[in-house]
Order: structure tokens, then C-alpha cells, then sequence
């Protein structure tokens, strides 16, 4: 009795462990991938155009004197207001610079008083056939170069009796000073600039456009362009020229930049040259390895990379594809 009661035991026990591995419990299947099918489309066609910030004004402060430099009352990035003193030069020199000016204007009059009297003379004698003819004209020219060294001897003298206005160099206009080349104690030298002033407002973006690409072009309609940062804006075309260099064959067009943007910085357009069919994706789907971009592609039920070589950045913020996805392909972003 006690072996029957045994078996039974472990009949019942082998039993309840068959039942156990025969019947496991149902796992859910794994949801299939949230995928973006891709489409041929539109795109944009555009042609990068190289440019560069300048301000709307510009003005280099020189001086029409030489003379010694006795202060500088602004620096780089200083704001400055129209009539305001800049520079101030030596009186000292300038004194100096009309005494030299003087001495060259007595001389050259001088000179030219003798000349009148030579050539007056030299008709006299031609009038008596005493010279030949090529003499009196030599004689005549003389004069003609010494009026136009006396006109010049005038007017240095002129520009240096005025030097009380020349010895203030001040602001053209409102804006700030964008480069400083001088210092109290050097010679300033007339022509040579000194200072820089630009307008601190708003500022172009300067851009040689092909001729052929002017037609895309509206004014107050935006172009993309993009600076040496990498900072992107939509900037409205502001001017474009009514002539081509015939050089170049190029058009000068000027969009409005924001005045943070330092003038003399390199900038690219993109500008608008018609359509063209082609495919775009999401910069989220690019799937980078080094210098290898590819995309994730379901094919069948397994996700698989395919590499892909990639285009130029939209405005619409994707990334154009040009070669390795085909319309109808699914891409995992």
C-alpha cells in the first residue's frame, strides 16, 4: 500500500511539471518601427554666391596737412556723433608747413614773371626776324609750365592759410570707429588715413551675382545667406544694380544684414536659380561614421544602413540626398 501511494505521488508531481513547460504565457511581438517613406519632390535649386559685410557708410579721416599729432580722443569701437573731434594736430607744424608754403609760392611766381618776360621778349624778336619760330614757342610753353607751377604753389598756399580748420579732424557722421592707425606724436601724413568711421546701423551684404541669376531676384524678397560662423539668416534683397560689370558679367546686389554682423566678414548666399526634382530627408535620419553618411532603410521586416551621399542644406531645415534613397524607400529617423 505504502509503494502504490509512492508512484501515485510521483505520477502526480511528473504531471504538474509537464503541464507547467507545455503551456508558457503569450509575449507580446515587437511593434514595427516608426519609419518616413520617401517621396521625389520640388527642391529649390540655388547657387552659393560669395559676398562680404560692409557698412552702408565709410569714411577714412586723413589729413591735407603734415604735421605732428597731439592727441586722439576716441579708440576702436568708440561711438561717435557728427562734428565730434577725432584728432588734433600740432599748431607748430602747421605754422611751419605755411612758412614752406609761402617760400614755394614766392619762388614759383617769381619764376613765372621771369618766363613772361622771356616770352616777351622772344615775340619781339620774331616780330624782327632776329629768332626763328621754334624759339618763341619754347619760350611760350616755359610760360605755360610756370602758370601751372604758380596755380599749384597757390593752392598749397591756400590749404595751409586754412590749417585752423585742418588741425581738428572730426566725425563725418553718427556711427562708431572701426580702425585706428595713429597715436599722439606721430607724423600724420596728408592722404594717408587715420581713422575709420562706419555707420553703426543696419549693413550690407555685398555680392557679385551672375547676370543670368539677377532675374530670381526681387527687391524686399529674402535670400539665405550664411557667414563664416555658420549663423544662417533669411536676409531681403535691399538694392541690385541696373547694370553688369562686362568684365565679370555679374550684377552688384546688396541684401540688408544686421548691424551685429562686423563689416569685412566673408559671407555666402545661396541664391534662387529655378527647380529641380530630388529628395530630402530629416537631419535626424543621417546616421554619421567619420566622413560616412548613411540612413536606416526597413527592408522587408529588418532594418538595415545603406550609405548615401548628401547635398546642401534646405531652408526648410532637411538635408537634400543625392544618391542612395530612392522614392518609395522607408527611412527610420
Amino acid at each position: 500500500m505504502n509503494y502504490r501511494l509512492h508512484w501515485a505521488a510521483l505520477a502526480l508531481s511528473a504531471a504538474a511539471c509537464g503541464r507547467g513547460q507545455a503551456a508558457p504565457l503569450d509575449q507580446p511581438a515587437t511593434p514595427p518601427p516608426v519609419t518616413l517613406e520617401v517621396r521625389a519632390e520640388s527642391i529649390a535649386t540655388t547657387v552659393p554666391v560669395a559676398g562680404s559685410v560692409a557698412a552702408r557708410r565709410r569714411a577714412e579721416i586723413a589729413t591735407r596737412l603734415m604735421a605732428r599729432v597731439t592727441s586722439v580722443t576716441v579708440d576702436v569701437g568708440t561711438p561717435v556723433r557728427a562734428g565730434q573731434p577725432l584728432i588734433r594736430l600740432g599748431t607748430a607744424d602747421v605754422a611751419a608747413s605755411r612758412t614752406r608754403a609761402l617760400a614755394a609760392r614766392d619762388a614759383a611766381a617769381a619764376a613765372r614773371a621771369e618766363a613772361g618776360r622771356h616770352a616777351a621778349r622772344m615775340d619781339t624778336l620774331l616780330a624782327q626776324d632776329a629768332v626763328a619760330r621754334v624759339q618763341r614757342d619754347q619760350a611760350h610753353l616755359a610760360l605755360a609750365q610756370s602758370d601751372a607751377q604758380l596755380a599749384v604753389a597757390d593752392a598749397a598756399l591756400h590749404d595751409v592759410e586754412t590749417a585752423a580748420t585742418y588741425a581738428t579732424l572730426a566725425a563725418p557722421f553718427d556711427g562708431e570707429v572701426a580702425s585706428r592707425s595713429v597715436d599722439p606724436g606721430d607724423l600724420a601724413t596728408p592722404g594717408v588715413p587715420l581713422l575709420v568711421v562706419e555707420d553703426a546701423g543696419p549693413r550690407d551684404g555685398v555680392l557679385a551675382v551672375p547676370a543670368d541669376l539677377v532675374a530670381g531676384l526681387e527687391v524686399g524678397r529674402p535670400i539665405t545667406i550664411r557667414d563664416e560662423a555658420g549663423r544662417t539668416l533669411a536676409a531681403p534683397v535691399r538694392v541690385i544694380a541696373r547694370s553688369a560689370d562686362p568684365a565679370t558679367r555679374t550684377v552688384d546686389v546688396r541684401v540688408t544684414v544686421p548691424a551685429s554682423w562686423p563689416s569685412g566678414v566673408a559671407i555666402t548666399a545661396l541664391v534662387p536659380a529655378g527647380a529641380h526634382v530630388g529628395i530630402a530627408i530629416p537631419p535626424a535620419a543621417v546616421v554619421r561614421r567619420g566622413q560616412l553618411t548613411g540612413v536606416r532603410v526597413l527592408m522587408g521586416d529588418q532594418v538595415v544602413l545603406r550609405w548615401v551621399r548628401l547635398g546642401r542644406d534646405l531652408a526648410d531645415g532637411r538635408v537634400e540626398v543625392l544618391s542612395g534613397l530612392e522614392a518609395g524607400d522607408r527611412v527610420v529617423p
